[in-house]
């Protein structure tokens, strides 16, 4: 019986003993995560896996800095959560005491536009380690003029000579596809630069019959011939004795329309955050239907039917607002008007200084 019964285990294929062609034509079927899991099964399946690219990432993901502190022993390394792994953390490779010391001014895909303390710039991969050579910076300087600089320049080139002084409340989204920055400034209406062919070129510029900037009533009730007056004014006095602090960026959807995104933050800590689309004026929108805003990255994404993205949801990690702060870091669903808070497995990782989210494409691993 026993000889028999070994005779037929002969017969049966040993999934660790399966073709490396094979086992490679699957891998890369695979997300980050699920090819990370593959790799720990045995040593054939992770030999095998060596070289494999993931399929084409869909979900974004958070990055956390570590902070320059003799106390934190992994100081040199970042730390990566992914939601569709909610149970675990991930560390890059150590990218050394140079990376500690800089901050990280945006990310774009894959990458992170750094700064060290000499004001030198550098576009790495955290991933890879790679710097970037093609690149397109545009960067404020004190509020008075912009300027940009990009691959095959040396120097820095003005985009606005002259702005006059303004309040330090600007921002810049790039939209590469369409090649087009949506530049917005203090109270002003958002200006839009095309880089498709030589020096940018302004291309639009006009005034809207609604300011973009911050507005109370952006958090408030529309006022209808149905609105409760009395309810209303409650609701105002109770947003102006909650208030701390207000901010307003701007964001481009899938399909290139512009978006205002107003936020606020209460004494209570509670946040709020209202949406606005252009067109031709300011309208709001009760909901981005099936995509998620990066908050970050100033982009929406689609977000139906992928697993590990929320869709109507916004991706935040504090703003200006205490970006070390775990309590400014989550996902906010536009729906209930909730906070959907990361694990806490995120956060006791390490001691960071900063969080981003990002949005890394195809990875060598």
């Amino acid at each position: 019986m026993g000889r028999s019964k070994k005779k037929a285990n002969r017969g049966i294929p040993n999934w660790s003993e399966l073709c490396p062609d094979l086992l490679r034509c699957v891998f890369e079927r695979l997300s980050f995560t699920d090819l990370n899991r593959a790799k720990s099964v045995c040593s054939t399946w992770h030999c095998a896996s060596r070289g494999c690219v993931p399929k084409r990432n869909q979900i974004p993901w958070l990055i956390l800095f570590p902070r320059e502190d003799d106390n934190n022993n992994n100081k040199s390394s970042c730390v990566l959560f992914i939601p569709d792994d909610r149970d675990r953390v991930y560390k890059t490779r150590d990218l050394g005491v140079d990376f500690v010391r800089s901050c990280c001014l945006a990310t774009y895909g894959s990458w992170l536009l750094m700064m060290d303390p000499m004001w030198n710039l550098n576009i790495l991969n955290p991933l890879t380690g790679e710097k970037s050579q093609d690149y397109l910076v545009v960067w404020s300087m004190y509020q008075t003029f912009m300027a940009f600089t990009k691959k095959g320049i040396n120097t820095w080139r003005p985009l606005i000579a002259n702005m006059g002084f303004t309040e330090p409340n600007e921002h810049m989204v790039y939209n590469h596809k369409a090649q087009k920055l949506y530049v917005y400034r203090h109270d002003e209406a958002v200006s839009i630069w095309c880089f498709s062919e030589g020096d940018p070129q302004m291309v639009l510029k006009s005034n809207y019959e609604n300011p973009i900037g911050i507005n109370y009533g952006d958090f408030l009730p529309v006022i209808t011939t149905q609105t409760n007056m009395s309810q209303w004014m409650k609701e105002e006095d109770a947003y102006f004795r909650e208030f701390l602090d207000g901010w307003v960026n701007i964001a481009t959807t899938v399909s290139g329309h512009v978006l205002k995104i107003a936020s606020t933050v209460q004494r209570s800590k509670r946040w709020l955050f209202s949406i606005f689309k252009l067109n031709k004026r300011w309208g709001r929108m009760n909901s981005l239907g099936d995509e998620a805003l990066i908050f970050d990255m100033g982009i929406t994404v689609v977000a139906k039917d992928i697993p590990g993205v929320k869709r109507n949801s916004i991706y935040f990690s504090g703003v200006g607002y205490g970006r070390n702060n775990p309590d400014n870091i989550f996902v906010f669903d536009l729906t209930t008007h909730k906070i959907k808070p990361l694990p806490q497995c995120v956060f006791s990782s390490t001691d960071f200084s900063d969080a981003r989210w990002f949005f890394p494409g195809g990875l060598r691993l």
